[in-house]
């Protein structure tokens, strides 16, 4: 048997090319061969943190019942949405690609959450910062004060929740932050979703004691 020489040896010690390490790279999928569309060629499925928006949308596509088809819909939507992919170029991907592009989506959402068994923050106050600072309204918002909701927030925090959808859900947490911080709507919309979260579970801390029905994510 032939032994290899110095230089075949250096050589699989060498770097992966950019190449490789593109494929790997956090949040980039590459399919085994490009997806066309009528809107045009995607050789690649780039994600990152989906906005509080981002999210919205997706809960919308769940409609009045979560079923398992409905919930999986939103889940396409989200990352169709945050790759500026068309839904039918997601459809193409492989099954096993596409559960790992959700899973990535939709971890910033789910890790952020608050345990169901996990103790509330009481702390009379929270502060969140953000930069850069986040647009809305005409302004620019880089602190997020929080404190504890009064009884009309909650009220109307209640009144929208009552609705008992994914959507009306979500939309509860989104009124209770935009009321509590007095960020303009707009700039609401545009929040990491990890960030909303960590404001929303603190407010609704102070009369919830975690999510009141099954997972802790909205989109799983």
């Amino acid at each position: 048997m032939t032994q290899p020489t110095d230089q075949e040896l250096l050589a699989a010690l060498s770097p992966v090319d950019d190449e490789v390490k593109e494929g790997v790279e956090e949040g980039v999928f590459v399919p085994p061969k490009p997806i066309e569309t009528k809107t045009g060629q995607f050789t690649e499925l780039r994600l990152h943190e989906p906005s509080v928006f981002a999210f919205l949308c997706a809960t919308q596509v769940i409609g009045k019942r979560a079923t398992l088809e409905s919930v999986y819909d939103s889940q396409i939507d989200l990352v169709a949405r945050v790759a500026g992919w068309p839904k039918t170029g997601i459809e193409q991907l492989g099954s096993r690609q596409l559960d790992e592009a959700i899973e990535y989506v939709v971890k910033f959402e789910r890790d952020a959450r608050r345990d169901l068994d996990e103790t509330p923050d009481f702390s009379e106050q929270l502060i969140l910062s953000f930069d850069p600072p986040i647009d809305g309204g005409g302004r620019q918002h880089g602190e997020m004060m929080l404190r504890e909701p009064v009884v009309a927030e909650r009220r109307r925090f209640k009144v929208i929740e009552a609705k008992m959808t994914a959507e009306a859900s979500f939309r509860a947490e989104i009124k209770l932050v935009e009321d509590v911080s007095g960020w303009h709507p707009a700039a609401v919309m545009r929040l990491p979703i990890s960030k909303f979260v960590k404001a929303a579970d603190y407010l609704t801390g102070f009369f919830t004691s975690g999510q009141a029905i099954g997972s802790s994510s909205r989109l799983t």
